[in-house]
């Protein structure tokens, strides 16, 4: 796979040849943080509105920055270790190559990889350098752990998404998003009004469990070829965790390939539109892409593409009103595809040939 594919990426489910519960840690739904939702967004206009901009006088606010249990390590631009929930685990920090820690604060963006994927896959691929220092953000990609396993097949899943999975399993890897925050923010200037989370497939149905748990502290999500449950999975063996609702609204991008995207017996339309459903039903502000290619790469210049995904993080800081987006001032950015729209159902599916190759590993 060449390199400047992460927009590709995003919207190939499943592939790679390098191939919580739902409800909160307090019982109810969203993260348990007690945060209450943003108030409906007033009649005006948010054009020009980043990640940069100050917010407005008695915006909402993110809570504290979570507290690591112990002594962060020292983080290096690279592959590192950290300890989180007694185990080792392993993430990629991306940092720009030249950075000022006393001017800037940068946003955050989390990847999360798809099955068969790695963290390393993940930042060649998507030029994860590059954008770093050209669009001043700091990334993290997270490696999965290797032991959530399809039982009938012994395939690693990548992410407790599950519905098999264990709640304790699942509230670990949210425990690892808030350690891996926690040491970064420690030892980078985060704009913590700036924390995103994106997937692709298993990364994807990941991050739509996150944005569950994980809701008051995110600031916008995109989810592309993910969703949640039912998608039909499995033959009824299993199934993707539904929605047990989250603390505050959060703009989000979802899309996936159309009727035949699927992988596993997974449906991504079914879990792409039982997302959609949830959110719009919350007032999160939403861009929905239909690229109808099933479970390959659309026919879509990449960095384009890619200039998008980035963008929306940048555009989308936390303090924005439940609904709110400088998008629906503006309309959708120059070099979104065609078929991705403003809305719940604002997407005018893709037509014509597909050129990418399906791949699905189960």
């Amino acid at each position: 796979m060449s390199k400047h594919l992460l927009f590709a990426l995003f919207l190939v489910g499943c592939s790679g040849s390098d191939a919580p519960p739902a409800n909160g840690p307090d019982g109810g739904g969203g993260d348990g943080s007690g945060s209450t939702p943003m108030p409906d967004a007033p009649m005006t206009s948010y054009a020009g509105v980043t990640c940069t901009t100050p917010p407005p006088p008695g915006a909402p606010t993110p809570p504290p920055l979570p507290q690591y249990a112990g002594t962060c390590p020292t983080l290096v631009a690279g592959m590192n270790t950290i300890v989180s929930s007694g185990a080792q685990r392993k993430f990629v920090l991306v940092v720009p190559s030249v950075l000022d820690t006393q001017t800037e604060k940068l946003p955050l963006l989390f990847m999360w990889h798809y099955i068969g994927g790695s963290a390393s896959s993940m930042v060649s691929n998507g030029d994860a350098q590059p954008a770093a220092d050209e669009l001043r953000m700091l990334i993290v990609v997270p490696e999965k752990k290797g032991d959530v396993l399809l039982p009938i097949a012994n395939v690693d899943l990548a992410w407790p998404y599950m519905d098999f999975v264990t709640n304790a399993r699942v509230d670990q890897e949210a425990v690892l998003f808030d350690d891996i925050l926690a040491c970064v923010a420690q030892q980078f200037p985060v704009q913590e009004q700036c924390v995103s989370s994106v997937g692709v497939s298993a990364g994807a149905l990941w991050t739509a469990q996150l944005m569950q748990r994980r809701s008051s502290r995110l600031s916008s999500a995109i989810v592309i070829s993910g969703g949640v449950g039912p998608t039909g999975g499995f033959g009824g063996f299993a199934d993707v965790r539904g929605w047990t609702g989250s603390d505050r609204p959060i703009p989000t991008i979802y899309g996936w390939g159309g009727s035949t995207d699927s992988c596993g017996g997974v449906s991504f339309e079914a879990g792409s539109h039982a997302l959609g459903s949830k959110l719009e039903a919350q007032g999160s502000f939403v861009v929905e892409c239909v690229h109808n290619c099933g479970h390959a790469a659309p026919p879509v210049d990449p960095m384009v593409g890619l200039r998008v995904l980035y963008k929306f993080v940048l555009d989308h800081p936390y303090w924005l009103p439940a609904g709110a987006s400088p998008w629906a001032s503006t309309g959708l950015p120059a070099g979104t595809p065609e078929w991705c729209g403003i809305g719940v159902g604002g997407a005018t599916p893709r037509t014509g040939s597909c050129t990418g190759v399906q791949s699905c590993p189960l």
